[in-house]
């Protein structure tokens, strides 16, 4: 599961026999498992853009209003079944369930490829959101950034493949779901004692080094609705479900609407525009794999989604202000904000998974970002409706992320000042226990344990 630090300094370093020894990424058929379960899972969400290009919407009889509503559909199962997913993956078998999710997803989408009518494909995308509402992984959080990205780098990838994958991609991404998820519930671990792959050895230290990392948080705590209902409180939830929200608003617009706004940067034909959205995902992914691990060598989030953030700004403005007929300047525009919208998401997932400490509340509060950050998603879907140039969903996609940049910045600013003030009571013992007992012990405290200090 999402497994982050609360050491009391974010630089101490774990000891090298267990940093070395016990890595998680040795477990070559588990990884890349994951990774392909990223970009399966990206495939079919995404595929309904390379679709309307290989004429869904004409097929279907749909109007423009019902293809936006085949869009935006997707994400109410996404919000709607997150927390309840990740409460299930919190007290059953991980590898289990996300086997389960993977197989029904792939069958589902599979099945969008028989739909002829709004019904069925409204009905097939509504439940596809609701399989992929999933999230598990365990790391320290200083490595977190870095796993995160070459798992959501898989979502780039998926986004170079759909376009080249474009006619009966139904039916070639939906099959891989259904063969994985076998695989899946077979191969990948619950938790680090269970990991096949390591010896006894190395499932000792890999159990020290993250009950090391976890320090103050207790993650090892069982399950409780109290822990649950605590995230609730935290203020930080709310932050982060906001910017959650406005990345996803602007990633997902740009995801379903990018094969129509390459076709309209040049006289292209369908094939060509969807071979034309390869070299955008392609630099994303590799741009991905670049600030995730900057993002854990300088063990810093904020800051590197604020830099993203800047990319894709300067390429909403390119695609905004320079004419139609500037074909070139009007791509590279395309090229940038594709790489700023997905290059900010593994820091953004790292670093609200670091904030909240303790396996209950950090498995909740993720749900609740990551569900409410969805509906981010299905705004996506209804921005982008004046084609040819889309002006306006351009300018609602360049306001989003410039909203996020400032509330990053305003909570950076806030999370520096706790921990400063962390530090001045770190040799208060009153004062901890005061803490304490206000947060119901420390088994109850998580990330608002006084020796906890926040990744900014």
């Amino acid at each position: 599961m999402m497994t982050p630090s609360t050491s009391h300094d974010n630089k101490e370093k774990i000891p090298v026999e267990i940093e070395t020894k016990s890595n998680p990424d040795n477990a070559l058929v588990e990884k890349r498992l994951l990774r392909y379960k990223r970009m399966t899972r990206a495939l079919s969400r995404s595929n309904i853009g390379n679709a309307k290009l290989g004429g869904l919407q004409r097929d279907l009889g749909l109007s423009h209003f019902e293809y936006q509503w085949t869009l935006s559909i997707f994400f109410f199962g996404y919000i709607f079944m997150q927390v309840p997913s990740n409460i299930v993956m919190r007290r059953w078998r991980p590898s289990t369930w996300l086997g389960v999710l993977m197989g029904a997803w792939g069958i589902i989408a599979t099945c969008m490829a028989a739909c002829h009518d709004f019904a069925g494909i409204v009905v097939c995308r509504l439940l596809l959101g609701a399989c992929e509402a999933v999230l598990s992984i365990w790391y320290m959080r200083k490595e977190y950034a870095r796993r995160a990205g070459l798992f959501f780098s898989f979502s780039s990838l998926a986004g170079a493949f759909g376009g080249l994958l474009a006619y009966a991609l139904f039916i070639l991404e939906g099959i891989p779901s259904v063969i994985l998820a076998a695989f899946s519930a077979w191969y990948l671990p619950d938790k680090a004692e269970s990991a096949t792959f390591l010896t006894m050895e190395e499932r000792t230290l890999q159990k020290e080094r993250l009950e090391r990392d976890a320090g103050a948080s207790q993650d090892q705590v069982p399950f409780s609705w109290a822990a649950a209902f605590s995230v609730f409180r935290d203020w930080k939830l709310y932050a982060y479900m906001v910017i959650y929200l406005l990345g996803t608003c602007a990633l997902q617009g740009v995801t379903l609407f990018l094969p129509s706004i390459v076709m309209n940067t040049g006289t292209w034909s369908h094939a060509q525009s969807q071979a034309l959205t390869t070299p955008p995902y392609v630099l994303s992914f590799l741009g991905t794999l670049l600030v995730s691990y900057s993002s854990d060598r300088f063990f810093d989030r904020a800051y590197h989604m604020m830099a993203c953030n800047l990319i894709g700004i300067i390429g909403f403005l390119v695609l905004i202000l320079l004419p139609p007929d500037q074909v070139a300047g009007q791509y590279t525009g395309a090229c940038l904000v594709v790489i700023g919208v997905y290059c900010n998401v593994p820091p953004k997932v790292s670093w609200f998974s670091n904030n909240f400490g303790g396996d209950t509340r950090r498995a909740i509060a993720s749900a609740v970002i990551v569900s409410f950050g969805m509906a981010g998603g299905a705004l996506g879907g209804q921005i982008y409706y004046d084609p040819p140039n889309y002006t306006h969903g351009n300018t609602i996609a360049l306001a989003c992320l410039a909203a996020q940049t400032v509330i990053v910045f305003m909570l950076r600013t806030m999370l520096a000042r706790e921990n400063r003030r962390r530090n001045e009571i770190a040799n208060n013992a009153h004062a901890r226990d005061l803490e304490l007992l206000r947060y119901g012990g420390p088994a109850m405290a998580g990330d608002r344990h006084p020796d906890y200090r926040y990744v900014l």
